[in-house]
């Protein structure tokens, strides 16, 4: 795999989405916009490191992230620059070679701003595209024409006006604001992000990966299908999200009882900072949801920007905390299935248009909800065919998130085609980790990978 071709092939796949060599300006607080000057041009950083690692152990590792030498993955959760000139790049790309030029490990990290999932595979298969036709002709100079579109103005010109009043699940969303929000808003995006890194930096956070099979999946889902005895449908999805929900939550249940019981200090430390456990009667599951087919009459399928909004799944803790059964399961799904179906083009329309509209409505959760233990971000990338992107070398062995540190996350990739399932990849603290690895409901459902 030359590093010449994949970054020749790399920045020409920049001429088609030029939204990764932007700019970022703050035209108010809260509200940013991402600036293409051709004159000036914010390129993506291009790197390459060499791994005394022999690819072999890689693979026997289960292809162990934490295996990698230091600075193979930049990945943030903020946007992040200098405070001097807050230059930020919008996507960051590091080739890994192991020892004796045995494998590649090929890190792409890319600003949600930029891209979602979906715009995410569209340019990796771009890029791929390219690259395979310079290793064919390494004079190629004739790679075809995307139909990429990146501008946010394409999404804002087919949204309809929103009705009033908000929809009982926006208002939901919307988490009163306060000083602290506003004052986040206000600060530019370099320094704002490297405030938020700089305290995410300081949290005790992991990553473990499980393994779920497709024969536990279709056993999962034709059980669930049969006890819910409804003709509406159920998706893998609806019962993968309702099974790390339930796992999840009593494993942070579980987690808060033992530490409130584990002495003085750590009693002061809940009392005062932590388990809001006692005073909640529900558990919130946010899922990242593509809304590109679910406006009407909308031709979204070239739009590469981030299209994704949160749903969310709401569930009382009363139901999480009893014993897992494939009843409790056949629950959790259908709270699924009812707030997806409740994404219609009326709820994508009061979001943008809504909550969106206030300057400080994304940095509210993470400022006023950071110490709720109840919730869960949950990212389904499985669907995707990233084991379809071949640059000139064949595909890929495995496909995985890049080591994020932000906490209460799940994101889901697929496995290899030859093994089918799906990897569940759990960003949290290290204890409640521990309490996933011994939940025995999810011991029964998954494999525990590293």
């Amino acid at each position: 795999m030359s590093t010449k071709l994949l970054k020749r092939s790399f920045y020409r796949a920049i001429e088609d989405y030029p939204i990764f060599a932007g700019r970022l300006r703050q035209v108010q607080p809260g509200k940013l916009e991402i600036v293409v000057d051709s004159n000036n041009l914010n390129l993506p950083t291009f790197t390459e490191i060499q791994s005394d690692l022999d690819f072999d152990k890689y693979e026997a590792a289960n292809f162990n992230p934490a295996l990698l030498p230091d600075g193979a993955m930049k990945p943030t959760a903020f946007f992040t620059g200098g405070f001097q000139n807050g230059n930020i790049k919008l996507a960051d790309i590091c080739i890994v070679r192991f020892k004796n030029d045995r494998g590649v490990v090929l890190s792409v990290t890319a600003a949600h701003a930029v891209v979602d999932g979906y715009g995410f595979n569209m340019f990796m298969h771009r890029w791929a595209d390219i690259s395979r036709k310079l290793v064919a002709d390494s004079t190629a100079t004739d790679f075809g024409v995307s139909n990429a579109v990146y501008s946010r103005s394409f999404v804002q010109k087919v949204v309809p006006t929103p009705q009033e009043p908000p929809m009982s699940m926006v208002q939901k969303m919307i988490i009163p604001g306060g000083y602290m929000s506003r004052f986040a808003a206000w600060l530019s995006p370099g320094i704002r992000g490297k405030i938020f890194e700089c305290i995410h930096a300081s949290t005790d956070i992991s990553i473990s990966c499980f393994y779920v099979s497709c024969e536990t999946i279709d056993r999962l889902c034709k059980s669930v299908k049969e006890i819910s005895a409804t003709d509406q449908h159920i998706s893998d999805n609806d019962v993968l999200t309702a099974a790390i929900t339930i796992a999840y939550a009593q494993s942070v249940l579980k987690h808060e009882s033992e530490c409130t019981n584990s002495g003085l200090a750590s009693w002061l430390k809940h009392a005062l900072f932590g388990s809001s456990s006692k005073n909640s009667k529900t558990f919130v599951t946010m899922e990242a949801a593509n809304i590109r087919r679910r406006i009407p009459n909308a031709n979204l399928e070239n739009y590469c920007g981030n299209a994704a909004l949160n749903m969310l799944v709401i569930n009382p803790i009363e139901l999480l905390q009893m014993p897992a059964s494939l009843e409790v399961l056949t629950q959790v799904a259908l709270s699924v299935r009812k707030s997806t179906n409740e994404l219609t083009g009326e709820y994508i329309a009061q979001v943008i248009h809504g909550a969106d509209a206030l300057s400080d409505a994304v940095f509210r959760p993470l400022i006023y909800n950071a110490g709720v233990s109840e919730q869960l971000m949950v990212t389904n990338l499985s669907r995707f065919p990233f084991f379809t992107t071949d640059f000139g070398w064949g595909t890929a062995q495995y496909v995985s998130q890049t080591n994020t540190k932000f906490p209460k996350f799940a994101m889901l990739f697929p496995a290899h085609p030859s093994k089918g399932g799906v990897y569940v990849h759990l960003v949290d603290s290290a204890s409640i980790l521990q309490q996933m690895r011994n939940n025995s409901f999810w011991t029964e459902i998954s494999e525990f990978v590293y």
